[in-house]
């Protein structure tokens, strides 16, 4: 009887556990899934930044009016024979942007770093580049590292480093060393830190679409 008795009380309190161990895991889950759907709210919320249909057209048209023109004027004056369309805008495919954060993420994680910004610069592909002397953009995530803050790239060792700590200095201290000078590339090997390069570029150029503004 008393051993009866033992497994029933032993019985019991096993069921007590899962139950509660179950009532504990439903609790988290909702949690959980209540966490979740907040940060689809706010990530659905409109970031500081949107402006108005009317405001991007006077943008557009004030780079047309001030920009356009000189651009043409100078790279005609090099090559007068051939006309030349300056670029408006820089397109990169929706996926590839996607991809890209999630890229960035993922490196800056294993190299413990994390990323506050994405930085676009403003290029031009030179007369020997892969689209000749055409203007366009490439994006570079930014983060601190040793108390320091800049664009990052990830060295031979994963670790973030400053892009301003890659190029060597001069004697003054100065960035000069081998970084390139305008219309030619660094005298460097080029494959040099490619798989730890954070840059995204090979966007699609032109004038703005018919239609948009």
């Amino acid at each position: 009887m008393k051993t009866t008795q033992k497994w029933v009380l032993a019985l019991s309190t096993i069921l007590f556990l899962i139950a509660t161990s179950c009532v504990e895991k439903s609790k988290r889950d909702k949690e959980n899934h209540k966490n979740e759907e907040h940060q689809e709210e706010e990530m659905a919320k409109a970031p500081n930044g949107i402006i108005s249909l009317d405001e991007a057209k006077i943008l557009c048209t004030n780079y047309e009016d001030r920009r356009i023109g000189g651009i043409k004027e100078f790279e005609m004056a090099q090559n007068p024979d051939k006309e030349f369309i300056p670029v408006q805008f820089i397109d990169f495919d929706f996926k590839t942007i996607q991809k890209y954060v999630k890229y960035v993420e993922r490196k800056a994680k294993k190299a413990n770093i994390e990323p506050d910004s994405l930085r676009i610069y403003l290029g031009n592909y030179g007369k020997d580049g892969s689209e000749p002397n055409r203007n366009t953009v490439f994006l570079l995530p930014t983060g601190t590292v040793n108390g320091e803050h800049g664009g990052f790239f990830i060295n031979s060792n994963g670790k973030a480093e400053l892009i301003r700590n890659y190029w060597p200095k001069n004697g003054e201290g100065d960035q000069n060393g081998q970084k390139s000078k305008a219309g030619f590339l660094p005298s460097l090997n080029l494959s040099l830190y490619q798989d730890g390069s954070l840059i995204l570029n090979r966007g699609e150029g032109g004038p703005p679409p018919f239609g948009d503004f």
